[in-house]
């Protein structure tokens, strides 16, 4: 049940929606597949345990899901609808009256019948409402478009497209959205516009969307902080236009007398956050938690449709561990990173983990990870990446432990490491080591000893050498170009 309480806590009801049906559908799934599976006596009961719990849990998704409906949180004529139908799937799978029960404990043939007048009554009249708010909308454009102004047409498309997110029409809203592009008049407009660009994007599963978006309000943004850092006149920008003004004027309502650089830096949170929810979906966990740990502003509830601020601590911290190397965790999550430290207190079972990892201890961070586990798979986000993130982590806990032996008995791991068996141990060790990962050889004879490979200092000096001449080589050549570029005015 944290899984529920915590998204009722940190989301708005769309993203409470969005999120109570995916748990209901992955659990819907889970019980699908147990139901075409015949299972051995030994494991039957255990196994029934583990679908009343997922019943239990997919029965209070749905009903909080219902409650968001009934008291106005959405205006999706169809959403309460799938809600029931999910309802009653549930107690197909399951056969339980008690899926339908309402707060009093009661259920039955009667109140769900009941149930299915109210849903279909509820349907039609927010059907009827939205078709008004449509017809007004359209009248307003219309209005807008005629009077030629442009502010009050960018105004109008918003509303538009605020309307069809509103009614669960995604595509039409990215698109009026998108229409308000071109009667933008401050980066001020352009910044929205990604925004709820990117809003929309996530809803839609879009993540390249998603990324086109962040890293343009991000880079909008770094240009605001270049040039007022710099002080360059009006002047000197007229002549030379920056990505500011092609995205659409000048820093109008940034910084100044309009938004305060609270507010700025608020706005480039959500559009990292963003980012790194692109960069998590695709696989790229380092790319991820580079973004998710340079956060120089905690979001606190800012961001409620899209993340919370325990969410960044958690997937921040997953992609961390799944991806750092030593340096890199005590420079970006342990100790020099105060903000995202700060974060992490908002998780204490994350911080827990991290700070077992730090400390070397392995054991207890992976028992922990385990504990997290069945939550965090009915994530939204970061639910698919689970195993896989898990596994990296496994794997860089067992090549920190090895790294300090010269000799490490098998046996004494699989009991630090609370392995079923050696054997299982033996092959993790020998595929680390087939990735080069562990360098290192198995002495199988007798005891299974780990014995470390001995290498030529000498020769690992001279490469690292050479491969620091030849990177400074790389940089050297790419800081003469970008001369060149700003010498020759060809730098955006």
């Amino acid at each position: 049940m944290q899984a529920i309480e915590a998204i009722s806590q940190n989301y708005v009801d769309s993203a409470k929606l969005i999120r109570f049906q995916f748990i209901a559908d992955a659990l819907l799934k889970r019980l699908e597949k147990d139901d075409d599976q015949e299972e051995e006596e030994e494991f039957k009961e255990e196994e029934e345990e583990k679908s009343r719990y997922d019943v239990e849990i997919a029965r209070e998704a749905l009903r909080r899901a219902g409650e968001i409906c009934k008291r106005g949180g959405t205006r999706n004529a169809e959403i309460f609808k799938s809600i029931r139908e999910r309802k009653i799937k549930l107690k197909e799978l399951r056969g339980g009256g008690d899926v339908n029960m309402d707060d009093n404990g009661g259920g039955g043939e009667e109140e769900e019948e009941e149930g299915e007048d109210f849903v279909e009554n509820w349907s039609r009249q927010m059907d009827l409402e939205n078709q008004n708010e449509r017809k007004r909308l359209d009248e307003g454009l219309t209005s807008s478009k005629a009077s030629s102004l442009k502010e009050s047409i960018r105004l109008a498309h918003n509303d538009l497209g605020d309307y069809y997110y509103n009614i669960g029409d995604l595509k039409e809203a990215f698109q009026c959205y998108a229409k308000s592009r071109e009667y933008g008049t401050s980066v001020k407009h352009t910044l929205a516009l990604c925004v709820n660009s990117i809003r929309v994007a996530l809803e839609l599963n879009s993540m390249a969307q998603v990324l086109l978006y962040a890293n343009k309000g991000l880079a909008i943004l770094k240009n605001v902080d270049q040039q007022s850092a710099a002080g360059e006149t009006e002047k000197k920008m007229a002549q030379r236009p920056s990505i500011i003004q092609q995205a659409g004027g000048g820093i109008e309502g940034i910084g100044g007398a309009g938004e305060n650089k609270e507010e700025q830096n608020l706005t480039r949170a959500k559009f990292t956050c963003a980012a790194a929810l692109a960069h998590l979906h695709f696989g790229k966990y380092a790319e991820a938690a580079k973004h998710f740990t340079s956060l120089k502003t905690e979001i606190g509830n800012s961001y409620a449709e899209v993340i919370s601020q325990q969410d960044v601590a958690v997937y921040g911290g997953l992609c961390a561990l799944a991806t750092f190397d030593r340096v890199q965790l005590k420079k970006r999550v342990v100790h020099e990173n105060f903000t995202f430290r700060d974060m992490l207190s908002t998780a204490p079972e994350m911080r827990d983990i991290v700070e077992d990892f730090w400390n070397s201890r392995y054991p207890q961070c992976l028992s922990k990870l385990d504990v997290i586990k069945k939550e965090l798979l009915l994530d939204i986000h970061v639910g698919k990446h689970v195993h896989k993130l898990f596994s990296l982590i496994r794997q860089k806990a067992l090549i920190q432990y090895t790294k300090p032996f010269s000799a490490l008995s098998l046996t004494t791991m699989a009991s630090a490491f609370n392995c079923d068996s050696v054997e299982n141990l033996e092959k993790e060790i020998a595929d680390l080591i087939t990735a080069d990962k562990i360098r290192a050889r198995i002495d199988s004879r007798g005891e299974k000893i780990l014995r470390a490979k001995e290498f030529d200092k000498r020769m690992e000096t001279f490469e690292h050498v050479q491969s620091t001449a030849e990177k400074f080589v790389e940089n050297a050549g790419e800081a003469l170009l970008r001369s060149s570029l700003n010498r020759l005015d060809l730098a955006l």
